[in-house]
C-alpha cells in the first residue's frame, strides 16, 4: 500500500484527496472489460440481524474501542489504533477507498457491521487487493460473539461483493492457532487449502490459507 499523508484535517474534518493519496492504486477503467461491468454494490444491505453499511466518519470511535480488545490485540495487532486521530485517519482512508478506486481488486473495500435491532456497531468485514486476489477480513465485538453475526456477515458480504464486482472468489489468511476465526472461515464455505509458516501479522507463525469461490 502506497505511503499516505492523514486524511483528516486538524479539526478531524475529511480533507479533499488529490492524487497523491490514490498513487498506486489503479482506477476501474484499467480492469479488464468483464470486471467494468458490475462496479455499484447496494448499500446499506440487510439480514436477518445485521446491516451491512459503508463507514462515517463518527465509527472512528466505536471502532478504536473494538479494535483496542484483546482478541484484536493478540490476532490482528496491525488493526489496533494508537489514538483516536488515528482511528479517525484510517476511517477517512477507507472511506475514500470506497469512492475512488471503489473496487475491491484495487483498493480496500470495508464495511461496516452493524446491529439491525440496535444500530450498535459490531465490527467489520473487508475485502483487499492481494496479488491477483482479493483477500477478506472481519472482526466482530467480543461482547456481541456467541450470535452466529460472524458468519452472517461474512457469507452475505462474500455473496453481494462477488456479484456486484463480478468476481469468482476470495481468500483469507488466519493464524492457524486460531480456532475460532478458522471455524468461522469452515461456516462460510471457504475451504482449508494449506497451512504455511510465514510471517503474520509481524510474527513468525503457522498460517492456514482458505479460499472461497462463488457458486
Amino acid at each position: 500500500m502506497p505511503r499516505r499523508a492523514p486524511l483528516t484535517g486538524p479539526r478531524g474534518e475529511v480533507r479533499k484527496l488529490t492524487t497523491h493519496d490514490l498513487k498506486g492504486f489503479r482506477r476501474a477503467s484499467s480492469l479488464p472489460q468483464s470486471l467494468q461491468q458490475k462496479l455499484v454494490l447496494a448499500l446499506p444491505i440487510q439480514t436477518r440481524s445485521l446491516v451491512l453499511r459503508h463507514f462515517v466518519l463518527e465509527d472512528a470511535g466505536p471502532i478504536l474501542l473494538l479494535n483496542a480488545e484483546a482478541s484484536t490485540r493478540r490476532w490482528l495487532p496491525s488493526h489496533v489504533y494508537a489514538d483516536l486521530p488515528a482511528a479517525k485517519d484510517a476511517m477517512a482512508f477507507l472511506i475514500a477507498c470506497c469512492a475512488e478506486p471503489g473496487h475491491p481488486r484495487l483498493a480496500p473495500y470495508v464495511l461496516a457491521v452493524e446491529h439491525a435491532g440496535t444500530g450498535q456497531l459490531l465490527g467489520h468485514v473487508g475485502f483487499s487487493p492481494l496479488d491477483d486476489e482479493v483477500e477478506v477480513s472481519y472482526a466482530i465485538a467480543e461482547s456481541q460473539r456467541g450470535h452466529g453475526y460472524g458468519a452472517e456477515a461474512l457469507s452475505c458480504a462474500c455473496d453481494r461483493v462477488s456479484q456486484a464486482f463480478g468476481l469468482p472468489g476470495f481468500i483469507a489468511h488466519t493464524a492457524a492457532e486460531n480456532i475460532a476465526s478458522r471455524r468461522l472461515l469452515e461456516r462460510t464455505s471457504f475451504l482449508h487449502k494449506r497451512d504455511v509458516s510465514r510471517r503474520f501479522q509481524g510474527v513468525e507463525q503457522r498460517v492456514s490459507c482458505y479460499v472461497w469461490r462463488a457458486l
